[in-house]
């Protein structure tokens, strides 16, 4: 199964997902004709790497008019939704079941901000670029399979989206499309680790001191949550918990 016509559900799509959206004023009628049937997600970065990326995706070039792409996606995982019809993103390339050099009247465009370098992606940007494609995805009836990075695709020599793994990134989507929760690849895991080592500090004593302060002495070297005995052998969080609780229950009387 695949849809037939302009993809004019994009943002209701994605929004069921749990996804941000700004709709651009014009989307539905914005594009250079409309798609004949869609069979995937063609994905890239925008090479720029600002807030006003998207004018160039919805403009266009001295030398290409926009749209350029029917979504960008912000670094804080916020979707723009540009255009529903055909955009000018794929170019020339191939890729099983897609038509050779033909895939923007098959195939929806994300823009994704980046410098392209592969080295500025958000945790926040790229959970919501996973989840974005596995809701188009599983509406016009397709895999993961389908999800191709343009440099995949491309036979012009295109490298975006840069520094992300697909098959990786693939297997995620795959997982979101058949509603489990897609784990944090290791790349994922060490961008957090650094944005919180570079705003926070180093990640180390400092937790454990944290971890003793909300759970108490027995947690910071054997993983127990033991409690305080000021709050009656409870965590922290018990204890508000408890509280909470029982000035609910003044309040009902």
């Amino acid at each position: 199964m695949s849809w037939t016509g302009d993809p004019v559900w994009l943002a209701d799509v994605l929004r069921e997902a749990g996804l941000r959206v700004i709709e651009h004023e014009g989307w539905r009628g914005r594009g250079h004709g409309d798609f004949a049937d869609i069979r995937g997600v063609l994905c890239h970065h925008t090479a720029g790497g600002s807030h006003n990326d998207w004018h160039i995706v919805q403009y266009g070039r001295s030398d290409l008019a926009g749209p350029l792409a029917q979504l960008v996606l912000e670094r804080d995982g916020t979707f723009r939704v540009i255009a529903a019809g055909v955009c000018w993103h794929a170019g020339r390339g191939a890729w099983p079941g897609w038509p050779t050099n033909n895939a923007n009247y098959h195939v929806i465009g994300i823009e994704a901000v980046s410098r392209g370098d592969g080295t500025d992606w958000t945790p926040a940007q790229l959970d919501a670029y996973k989840r974005g494609c596995a809701a188009i995805l599983r509406r016009v009836g397709r895999t993961a399979a389908d999800c191709v990075a343009h440099r995949e695709y491309s036979s012009e020599g295109k490298i975006d989206p840069a520094g992300i793994d697909m098959d990786a990134f693939r297997a995620d989507v795959q997982a979101f499309i058949e509603g489990e929760d897609a784990p944090m690849s290791a790349s994922e895991v060490n961008q957090i680790q650094h944005f919180i080592a570079e705003f926070c500090g180093p990640i180390g004593s400092d937790v454990k001191d944290l971890r003793e302060q909300l759970c108490g002495h027995a947690q910071r070297d054997r993983g127990e949550y033991g409690g305080w005995p000021q709050l009656g052998g409870r965590t922290v969080v018990d204890a508000l918990g408890e509280i909470l609780t029982r000035l609910d229950e003044l309040e009902a009387r």
